[in-house]
């Protein structure tokens, strides 16, 4: 099988060719090139009648074979030696093994993170048949071409070679049939874009005071054309041990960047706070990943990106600038993005925000959960070509790891959020129903509906007037607290809901929106508990020479019309109705210590209570009197053991 073998930063690389390969530094090639001086579609790789050709597809700085530039077409032989801009490559025809110096990377291929020991080139692992001579190596090949060289006609070197009269004109600038237009998007500005297309909305823009998050102040411009030429990073930097275990220096690289990672991991499963998170991986970052600047972005409530962090090589303070259109890319795509040469690829637009920055190379992680981008990571550098497949994978994994503490962290506020809620709720409804409503089995809306059959309970101090009136108001605000403290306890007991306090009189319901069969008993229920509740409480103040409360309770069945009534800022849950005046009246009429029932309550409870009937009252807007009972006390019940 027919090989390219590529010299990278990473080591020599072997590369299995098709009967059709593209080269070039867009993604879109089969075999893609991140070099700054390597064309777009720089040139084709072909399989013609058994032997692989190579043809370039007019690219600016030229390809060489053995140092000669390519005219045209050139048939390749074993161990040809091929330069494109700073890359260099050798054919292998699958024949055999060769015995060859090891390929020569340009100065300028790659450059290595500045603070880590430099990777030297690996020794070769091949060996050339006797019969063969070594080819040597050109002085071009350093450096791209000479004028010289390039000045001289080639043929090529192939056995199948056209002669000189056959041979092809230079190619001129043109699209390869090999490649696929590119899927980004091409719409400089979201006004432009179709709809449904328009980029992700990204906050500040041009003009507008960037937000301030306590640290280095972060710009978002405006770029005038969508990604088109960004290099998506796809190809896996981390080779395999046995094709780096005769390279230490690769392999003390490689832990070097691996051990940083690891020690990022741990500090991101400790820390709890997002905010100092977020400054140790920026911190951690910069130990192995040559970048100017940093800075992590996340999405706020809106889902707008907002700077959370920020950071300079240099230590300083000032702005740092990021490109919008970059974010919009990997926000859209949900993909990274990697540009060795950012003013190159923002031709189009002049490149006004990457020049202008000095961004020269950039890399921009999306922080992913579950296919959602909670924000993202941006880091860029005032050199060319200064990040490595391998930077993309450590600081994929870092972001990865990022974006679960993120989410975990927002899940722990959504928690909190919930707690709250519940609580407030809690101090409507008895501690189920509030549970029914955060967890939305029951429905929190504007609007009433009727109900065929609820119970409602009153209940009033006698005598709160008189004693309020020698009583300073911090007492006596003192003292409703602790009385409603107990009686709503002993509401909640039995699932009532809660529907106000009016002074020192309690309002709550049975029926609704929690529905029981027994509604009507657990009402009278809870007045009996509230009534040897009071007693209690009355015994505590005695003690502390202080007088008794005494209360009246009214309580009536019947249908009315509960739901939530108010503004669309503020709604509390009530009942309106003729069942709701009946108890209260009920209640105004009720004596000290008095439970007072309607007859339709009564119906209700069957033989459970011990009542007495009182006088039929004439109340308020009845025509006729009503009978009315006085709950004493629950009948004992038998128990057999």
């Amino acid at each position: 099988m027919a090989r390219l073998i590529l010299a990278t930063a990473e080591g020599q690389q072997a590369i299995e060719l098709r009967p059709v390969n593209s080269l070039g530094r867009h993604p879109n090639n089969t075999i893609q090139l991140l070099d700054k001086i390597v064309s777009k579609e720089h040139c084709i790789l072909e399989l013609r009648d058994g032997q692989f050709l190579l043809r370039d597809l007019g690219s600016l700085n030229g390809t060489f074979v053995n140092g000669e530039r390519v005219r045209g077409e050139q048939f390749l032989r074993h161990g040809d030696e091929i330069a494109l801009g700073s890359t260099r490559a050798r054919y292998d025809d699958g024949s055999g093994v060769m015995n060859m110096p090891p390929l020569a990377m340009s100065p300028g291929a790659v450059l290595q993170p500045h603070n880590l020991p430099q990777n030297n080139p690996p020794s070769s692992s091949w060996q050339q048949p006797q019969q063969q001579a070594s080819a040597p190596q050109p002085a071009s090949m350093q450096g791209g071409y000479s004028p010289q060289s390039a000045m001289r006609p080639q043929y090529g070197s192939g056995p199948q070679h056209a002669p000189p009269q056959q041979q092809l004109p230079t190619a001129q600038p043109q699209p390869s049939p090999y490649t696929q237009p590119s899927k980004a998007p091409a719409y400089p500005t979201p006004a432009m874009a179709p709809q449904g297309q328009g980029l992700p909305n990204i906050a500040p823009h041009i003009g507008r005071r960037p937000p301030s998050f306590g640290g280095t102040r972060v710009d978002v411009l405006e770029s005038a054309r969508a990604i088109g030429t960004q290099i998506a990073a796809q190809t896996k930097g981390f080779l395999p041990f046995d094709q780096i275990s005769q390279d230490p220096q690769q392999m003390r690289l490689d832990y070097e960047r691996l051990r940083l990672t690891w020690e990022l991991s741990r500090d991101i499963a400790l820390e709890r706070d997002l905010d100092k998170l977020l400054e140790k991986i920026l911190l951690s970052l910069f130990k192995f990943v040559n970048a100017d600047r940093g800075v992590i972005m996340l999405k706020d409530d809106k889902g707008d990106l907002q700077p959370r962090a920020a950071r300079r090589r240099d230590g300083t303070d000032a702005p740092i600038q990021v490109s919008s259109t970059i974010l919009s890319h990997v926000i859209k795509e949900q993909k990274s993005v990697i540009t060795h040469d950012a003013s190159m690829d923002f031709a189009a637009s002049k490149g006004k925000s990457m020049i202008l920055n000095r961004i020269s190379s950039a890399l921009v992680v999306p922080l992913l959960h579950e296919k959602e981008v909670l924000g993202a990571l941006w880091l860029d550098s005032e050199s060319l070509a200064v990040f490595q497949q391998k930077d993309l994978e450590m600081i994929t994994a870092v972001a990865n790891q990022a974006a679960m503490f993120i989410e975990n962290n927002l899940l722990a506020k959504k928690i909190e959020q919930e707690i709250i809620t519940r609580e407030r709720f809690s101090r409507l409804l008895s501690p189920n129903l509030a549970e029914q409503v955060a967890s939305g089995k029951l429905e929190v809306k504007k609007g009433g509906q009727l109900v065929q059959e609820c119970t409602v309970f009153n209940s009033d101090i006698r005598g709160f007037t008189r004693m309020s009136e020698g009583t300073t108001a911090e007492v006596m605000v003192e003292i409703l607290n602790e009385y409603f403290e107990e009686m709503v306890g002993a509401i909640f007991k039995y699932e009532g809901t809660l529907d106000k306090f009016m002074g020192d009189g309690i309002m709550a319901i049975w029926g609704a929106p929690a529905v029981h069969a027994d509604d009507p008993v657990r009402c009278v229920q809870s007045a009996l508990d509230q009534m040897e509740l009071l007693g209690k409480f009355n015994r505590k103040r005695m003690d502390g020479d202080l007088p008794p409360l005494a209360i009246g309770i009214g309580i009536h069945t019947g249908p009315l019309v509960a739901g939530y009534v108010g503004s669309s800022k503020s709604l509390s849950y009530t009942v309106i109705g003729d069942t709701a005046n009946t108890s209260a009246r009920l209640c105004g009429i009720a004596l000290a210590g008095q439970i007072i029932v309607s007859e339709p309550t009564l119906n209700k409870l069957g033989n459970r209570f011990e009542v007495e009937e009182l006088p039929p009252a004439n109340l308020k807007g009845k025509e006729k009197p009503l009978r009315i009972f006085n709950v004493k006390r629950e009948k004992p019940t038998a128990t057999v053991r």
